[in-house]
């Protein structure tokens, strides 16, 4: 990014003035940077020239006219759409046309959709629940079949049938077009030409160009630099032509102000670093929250009235409590009121907060709101009134006449952290799985919530740096106690889960088959009891007490997943992305995995549940490729 005064026909404070002001067209108010009209060029990316002939704000790329359906730099989304899609799901001769998210990047939740048009070979009967049939008419009324393709074609659920969609696509004109995940989610659930042409029509979403958002922290202006061919920040002429004025050079001048720059970075720097040793609340500006995180902040007065001063506590954790509360909509909301921890700054806070509000599933919890009022944070997020998993296997004492909703729950948990570690723009480790983490809806629907552990994971390298243990016993992988078994990763959520799974096994089996396996049960390491369990019942399912084989073989199949995501070394657990292939896979296609090693650690641990209640010990640095 270029923080430059242009000295070519207009000067820096004319192109400051000019391209600070928004300006309409069409039906739509106050646009800016990158988008553009005549007499704006300095104004705007190349690319993003907007049409405002139509009654529509358009622009054009690669050929294809993209209609701007909302521009709010205040909340930071953008929202276009293929115009050409716009009411016709069934446009002539439609182009792919390839966005440049280097000026706009497409935010987390947008997905990208595939239509196969004007197939001249049919698709094979049955291919995936990820594709879905769109017949369409050529010019001469003849019916010619399309067909769409619900996900990321780089998407590994889609491994089974590559081979059928590379084989079809000489035959058809594949065209990718970036829509809403959500509506892409409803669309895969309910395939009809209604919800495809909502998720076409509703378009997808952009987040804000970074640079342009620092440049108007430091209030300048976004603009383009037709010399360079990059983006530019006009700031206000000041010193800078004051130093010109009294003959220095632009060589002597643009040394001093290097200079001054470094100085003053030395500066901040160890200004910043006093700041931290006295408190590591990290300040961060109004603007820059409403930048970084895409929800309602909430006072903590505001707090105070949506709790009713904090009246009904429904539950306790090791970073917070979470109160009952009610929106002034009427909406009911879980309220997590944070504990004020040493090791978990206001800027750990916040960079947390903003990632998960990013993500967007069915199977994680959504959050609604904020708080950030000094040493007072608050996350508001959806109550579920089912609680959580924990009550479900402990109170409701479940018998194995649950197993279908036992499965559908599992299988939602691990929908739900494949997401997190595959589905989002940066990988998210959850570091806490286990039963209370896991919310239920009226429906039994789980949901993942409790980030507290939570960290985010750039897509460079591929492990974790430990520097102190945290999480839940009996859940936290044998990596974190010892490095023999490893290197810390978003394997550990997988371990996690596979104890998670393997708990709800108990539950259904322990009453049903304690005096089968015998009461030295209560002394063994409960996985070993739960594998010497499968060893008694053998490769085939059994049926007895009016159980079904079908039921049977889901336990086997959650036991057999179980298994492998326990394994002790963390290159032997599958990746969630194929813990999910094999949660709805056949039974028949899993091996019995190899007997874990099970070991617990030597050293005493700490008496409460969660080890330790720092934020700072992990940093993640690994690849969206580590299998």
């Amino acid at each position: 990014m270029l923080f430059v005064i242009p000295s070519c026909v207009f000067s820096a404070n004319e192109l400051h003035d000019r391209c600070s002001q928004p300006f309409n067209c069409g039906n739509q108010n106050g646009l800016r940077y990158p988008f553009w009209t005549s007499g704006r060029e300095d104004c705007g990316h190349p690319d993003f020239k907007v049409d405002c002939s139509g009654g529509f704000a358009e622009i054009s790329i690669s050929s294809v006219k993209f209609r701007i359906l909302e521009a709010n730099y205040t909340s930071g989304i953008i929202r276009l759409a293929r115009s050409d899609f716009i009411g016709d799901l069934c446009p002539k001769d439609p182009l792919n046309a390839t966005f440049n998210e280097s000026v706009l990047p497409l935010a987390p939740n947008t997905k990208l959709l595939t239509i196969y048009h004007n197939c001249s070979r049919a698709f094979p009967q049955y291919v995936s629940t990820d594709v879905g049939d769109l017949p369409c008419e050529d010019d001469d009324g003849r019916e010619r079949m399309s067909y769409y393709v619900t996900t990321n074609l780089s998407s590994p659920l889609l491994d089974g049938i590559r081979g059928q969609l590379n084989d079809s696509e000489p035959s058809c004109k594949r065209v990718s077009i970036p829509a809403s995940g959500p509506l892409l989610e409803t669309l895969q659930k309910n395939r009809t030409r209604d919800n495809l042409q909502k998720a076409l029509a509703e378009g997808f979403q952009l987040g804000l160009n970074q640079d342009c958002s620092s440049c108007l922290a430091s209030k300048g202006a976004c603009g383009f630099n037709q010399n360079s061919g990059g983006f530019v920040c006009y700031n206000l002429e000041g010193a800078n032509n004051r130093a010109r004025k009294k003959g220095l050079s632009t060589g002597a001048t643009a040394g001093l102000a290097a200079g001054v720059i470094l100085f003053l970075f030395l500066v901040l720097a160890l200004f910043l670093q006093l700041i931290r040793k006295r408190n590591k609340k990290a300040f961060i500006s109004q603007p820059e929250l409403k930048a970084l995180i895409p929800l309602k902040q909430y006072s903590y007065s505001q707090v105070k009235r949506i709790t009713k001063s904090f009246s009904e506590v429904v539950g306790r954790g090791g970073f917070g409590t979470v109160y009952r509360g009610t929106l002034p909509d009427g909406r009911k909301v879980a309220v997590k009121v944070l504990k004020d921890s040493k090791g978990y700054s206001g800027e750990d806070f916040i960079n947390e907060v903003a990632s998960i509000s990013q993500t967007s599933h069915i199977n994680i919890v959504t959050l609604l709101g904020f708080c950030y009022e000094g040493s007072k944070r608050a996350i508001l997020y959806e109550f579920l009134e089912n609680g959580s998993l924990d009550k479900l296997i402990t109170s409701k004492r479940p018998s194995i006449m649950d197993c279908v909703d036992l499965y559908g729950i599992a299988l939602g948990v691990a929908r739900g952290l494949e997401y997190l570690h595959h589905g989002c723009r940066t990988r998210i480790v959850h570091f806490d799985i286990k039963p209370q983490n896991v919310l239920l809806d009226h429906n039994l629907c789980p949901k993942v919530s409790d980030f507290g552990l939570a960290k985010l994971c750039e897509k460079k390298e591929s492990i974790l740096s430990l520097l102190d243990t945290r999480g839940t016993i009996g859940y936290i992988a044998p990596e974190v106690f010892s490095r023999m078994y490893g290197r810390v990763s978003h394997k550990s959520d997988v371990y996690s889960y596979g104890m998670l799974v393997l708990e709800m096994i108990g539950a259904t089996k322990k009453d049903r088959d304690a005096q089968e396996v015998g009461n030295s049960t209560s002394s063994m390491y409960f996985p070993e009891w739960i594998y010497k369990d499968l060893e008694m019942r053998g490769s085939r399912p059994r049926t007895e007490n009016g159980v079904s084989s079908e039921e049977e073989e889901m336990v086997r199949k959650m036991t057999l997943v179980g298994l492998w995501c326990i394994q002790s070394s963390p290159s032997d657990r599958p990746p969630m992305n194929k813990v999910v292939e094999m949660m709805e896979g056949s039974v028949d296609a899993l091996e019995v995995p190899p007997r874990p090693v099970f070991q617990i650690p030597a050293e005493p641990l700490q008496e409460s549940s969660t080890l330790s209640e720092n934020i700072s010990g992990y940093t993640e640095v690994c690849s969206m490729n580590v299998a």
